[in-house]
């Protein structure tokens, strides 16, 4: 369940292993917070992948395997240097985690090999200069799943779902998948960069075969003095081709009922999922269905803010919230059951989370939608549609093809 914690003496055993691997150099710099993926870090002191069932710790002291669960042993790294503000976790959190806080069915074929979070643990904010690879050549689409066909016939089944009150909506995804030259990665973030830039963006080398590209517009989760803030993001239009075209798209967005319904219930999602972990009457929604216009697509999002009680770790509050509210439904683990059901894949890092956690209780993590992930230079990307009682199956496709547009460009190398 999401309030399970390990037992002390679980967490001693854990927080050894990871002393046994770590550099025992850890002073001298100091993180600031304001600090995102947009600077290099390098030479972690150690790094923490997990695959499931175990993680592997690799340092300058070695390496090893540590059986466990994901979150107990991510709060096992957290407790092993806790309250030192000049360390910091940056990586990423994979969607599917979601299964190791409730029972959301049976478990699809990944079809992937990718740890389910990886962290580095760094010194400070560092900046280097990164190696530049190449342009190569990227092949034609290889696999999307589903379908056109498939996908919409998925949406009309939602629907149907809903109005026999299963659910309210639920956050539907297909996957893009294309073959590029291993070690290209760099260059398609770059790419995607220039064409669709983001208030969040990273690039995570993982290993030498494995790479995460993220350009997410939304914030999942900040936490800055005990003050926890979450952004949830629902409502899209396309930008248009005009100023005048792009103005009305943009208040038919704003004056939409569907899509503010839409929002109104993820933010009800977001405060249910706050108020596990924040003082009883903090929580607020301080801003709803404002307008986030970006390069491609324009948005609807909404703030939602509280003060966590006494005691709550980061961990605490990820179990509580994780993962994020607009990519998941309402109710949120029944939605996130019909949408495993319907799309017959694990989602992998994509609608995941990325950023840093500080070891002093600060953090700050996307919601890793707009974003790819790479393995041996095969990359996949997601892009996700909330269903509603009154999605139409083609409007919803359209979208998703909206959300995937700028990675399309970058694949197609336009505007280079």
């Amino acid at each position: 369940m999401w309030s399970d914690r390990p037992a002390p003496e679980r967490l001693r055993e854990l927080m050894a292993k990871m002393h046994s691997v770590a550099a025992s150099d850890a002073g001298g710099f100091r993180t600031e917070s304001s600090a995102w993926l947009n600077v290099f870090y390098n030479r972690p002191l150690m790094t923490l992948s997990y695959w499931g069932g175990y993680a592997v710790a690799a340092g300058p002291a070695g390496t090893i395997k540590i059986p466990g669960c994901g979150f107990e042993i991510l709060e096992a790294m957290l407790e092993s240097w806790r309250g030192r503000s000049d360390l910091v976790l940056v990586g990423f959190l994979s969607y599917d985690l979601a299964s190791e806080i409730e029972d959301l069915g049976p478990a699809p074929l990944a079809g992937f090999d990718f740890p389910k979070f990886h962290f580095g643990l760094y010194k400070a904010r560092q900046t280097s200069a990164c190696a530049e690879t190449a342009a190569g050549a990227v092949d034609k689409l290889t696999l999307a799943l589903p379908d056109r066909a498939a996908f919409e016939a998925s949406v009309k089944r939602i629907v149907a779902a809903i109005h026999a009150g299963e659910i309210f909506q639920t956050n539907l995804c297909r996957s893009i998948e294309v073959q590029t030259e291993p070690g290209n990665e760099w260059e398609l973030f770059r790419r995607m960069r220039s064409i669709n830039p983001a208030r969040y963006e990273g690039f995570l080398r993982v290993d030498s075969r494995r790479s995460v590209l993220s350009m997410s517009p939304e914030l999942f989760l900040k936490v800055e003095n005990g003050i926890v803030e979450s952004q949830p993001i629902k409502g899209t239009r396309p930008r248009g081709g005009n100023p005048e075209n792009d103005d009305t798209l943009a208040r038919e967005l704003q004056t939409s009922e569907k899509d503010r319904a839409e929002l109104a219930m993820i933010v009800d999602v977001a405060r249910n999922d706050l108020g596990r972990v924040c003082e009883t009457g903090s929580v607020e929604v301080i801003a709803h269905a404002e307008l986030m216009s970006l390069p491609t697509v324009h948005h609807l999002f909404s703030t939602v803010k509280g003060r966590l009680r006494e005691g709550i770790g980061p961990v605490d509050l990820l179990r509580a919230t994780f993962p994020a509210a607009s990519i998941t439904g309402a109710p949120k683990i029944e939605a996130m059951r019909i949408a495993k059901r319907e799309e017959g894949q694990e989602r992998g890092p994509c609608m995941g989370a990325i950023g840093w956690i500080s070891l002093d209780g600060r953090m700050e993590l996307s919601v890793a939608i707009r974003t790819a992930f790479a393995i041996d230079g095969r990359v996949r990307y997601y892009s996700g549609c909330g269903i509603t009682a009154g999605s139409d199956p083609q409007a919803e496709f359209e979208e998703s093809s909206h959300k995937a547009a700028a990675f399309e460009r970058a694949l197609r190398r336009e505007g280079f």
